[in-house]
């Protein structure tokens, strides 16, 4: 007997199959198409949020119709089609990131695929529902542990999208994909009930529908009575700060590249002192000399005159200047800094400091490092890869554990360092320990990519507004701009530019309830996911007994 989800042919069963085969296949392309196309991509350096509403229509219909045999298939294949053209710019970066990138995502999709499809069958009518709350459950796990990885999700898309996002400071970006994503898994749904031979079970759907339609009004009025209460708002204070963005080859080494990015630096934070900021802010590894190793033990002469031109710089400031640099620091305590042929007993973090009345203040390490870039935690098990990766001469760093909250005069502010900030619970935790205020330090000037950026920066625009906290995003090359509470872009620098921008960040104490609870709804859909199956399984237990 034929498969009741394979589209019904005329003809002979291998002809059948290959045709549906064949429709599918296309469908999935233009389903992967359509959904590159609702972020910052080739096509548009903003996206059009519009396509984020039925891109997946034709991915879930041939999800809820396609055979077992297949749906793994077609998730390989989605993964790869989408990233290769979603993340199209990690070419830049390396040859083999985007083929690693879409392979990866398309391994993991071929067994969220086979969710979906187990969702679907589980759930019966409510299978829309199920596939909702497990598309939304992996979100959240694929963005957790060394491969988290959370460009590509659904929600994102809808950035500038103002007054349908507010509710994430209620349930995180996590709510926000469940919204755009259970109407469309509706609508394939009903797709596939259409060409089914008893739809009798799905003719009540239509009340699903009116009531989805119903939690968008409560969605759209929620968001635009939130934009209306902050935008009305009296801050507790407003903070001046300049953000600098001196646009340099971030992969340039040496001592010359790097007196040339100070000299830069400095006259570009000298025109925007004309401006009276309180706070001066430069990008990720805008001054790469470790100030903390090469003051406390200097052994080049040329490297200990540019970190002595930084430190007199920053004490004739006469304000704090928080700055991406790297943190080296003893390894072996019990020996000393140098050995007798030179080397350096040195270990090295990721870092932000604050600079401030002629000396530092307060470090931040970066916790959640690039992976394979920035850290590679498998060595040992992986000898040849760690020496393939060696070879193309990364930046290793040690991870930070701590969500470290500055405070200068009165002010609380913390320092994602750049795609910390595509990470809802790293921003979260920093709210959580007292930050009023969130930093952005970005090098995305590698890309040489404005959709890369755009991509990066939209990620960022949820954490303001899941914490309802104003973001000062300060980049090497771009998006150099403030994102308001409600995640409204302010005056974005030119990207690929030299510059700088004054932004008055207006600072509100109160918290959100995702501030406050975290990833709550994401550990929701992960629990109801698993009921869902479980109860399914359940009742075909029973029925088998019966």
């Amino acid at each position: 007997m034929a498969d009741e989800s394979s589209f019904c042919y005329d003809g002979s069963m291998r002809k059948r199959t290959f045709l549906s085969f064949v429709y599918e296949l296309m469908l999935i392309c233009a389903s992967a198409f359509l959904y590159a196309l609702a972020f910052p991509s080739l096509w548009s350096d903003t996206g059009w949020p519009i396509f984020a509403v039925f891109a997946l229509i034709p991915l879930l219909y041939v999800i809820d119709r396609s055979p077992w045999s297949l749906v793994w298939l077609y998730g390989l294949l989605f993964g790869i089609g989408f990233y290769s053209l979603f993340c199209y710019w990690l070419s830049t970066f390396h040859e083999l990131a985007i083929f690693i990138c879409g392979i990866a995502k398309g391994l993991e999709l071929t067994v969220v695929f086979v969710l979906l499809k187990a969702a679907f069958k589980a759930g019966k009518r409510f299978g829309y529902v199920l596939q909702a709350l497990v598309y939304t459950a992996y979100t959240f796990i694929c963005q957790a542990g060394f491969f988290g990885f959370a460009y590509g999700q659904l929600g994102s898309a809808f950035y500038s999208v103002l007054p349908a996002i507010q509710s994430a400071d209620i349930t995180g970006i996590w709510g926000i994909s469940f919204l755009l994503f259970l109407p469309q898994a509706l609508a394939a749904s009903a797709l596939h009930q259409i060409e089914a031979v008893s739809p009798e079970p799905y003719r009540k759907q239509w009340i699903d529908a009116m009531a989805i339609a119903a939690l968008w009004l409560l969605n759209l009025i929620y968001g635009w009575a939130t934009i209306s209460i902050y935008k009305n708002a009296q801050p507790e204070q407003t903070v001046k700060v300049a953000a600098v963005q001196h646009n340099s080859d971030s992969w340039k080494g040496g001592t010359v590249q790097y007196r040339h990015n100070l000299d830069l630096l400095k006259q570009l934070t000298t025109e925007a002192m004309k401006q009276n900021p309180d706070i001066v802010v430069w990008s990720e590894t805008a001054f790469v000399p470790s100030v903390e190793w090469h003051t406390n033990y200097p052994s080049n002469a040329v490297t200990a005159r540019m970190v002595d031109d930084f430190v007199s710089f920053g004490k004739n400031l006469g304000i704090p200047l928080v700055t991406g640099n790297p943190e080296g620091v003893i390894a072996d305590p019990s020996k000393p800094p140098f050995d007798e042929n030179g080397n350096w007993n040195r270990i090295d973090y990721n870092s932000v400091i604050l600079f401030a009345d002629g000396q530092i203040m307060g470090t931040y390490r970066k916790q959640h490092l690039v992976p394979f870039t920035e850290y590679f935690p498998y060595q040992d098990l992986m000898p040849k890869f760690t020496e393939f990766l060696k070879s193309h001469n990364f930046q290793w760093w040690l991870p930070g554990d701590e969500s470290k909250v500055f405070e200068y005069e009165g002010i609380h502010f913390s320092t994602s360092i750049c795609f910390e900030d595509t990470f809802g619970s790293i921003s979260r935790n920093f709210v959580h320990s007292g930050s009023d205020l969130l930093l952005n330090l970005t090098n995305d000037s590698w890309s040489g990519a404005i959709p890369a950026e755009m991509q990066h920066m939209a990620l960022g625009v949820f954490r303001s507004v899941e914490n309802k906290k104003t973001t000062i995003r300060s980049t090497n090359s771009g998006m150099t701009c403030m994102v308001t509470a409600w995640g409204e872009v302010i005056d974005p620098v030119e990207p690929f530019t030299e510059g700088w921008n004054i932004y008055e960040a207006p600072i509100y104490e109160r918290d959100t309830i995702y501030t406050k609870l975290g990833d709550w709804f994401a550990w929701i859909c992960i629990a109801l996911s698993l009921a869902g199956f479980a109860w399914a399984a359940a009742m075909k237990i029973q029925n088998k007994k019966g």
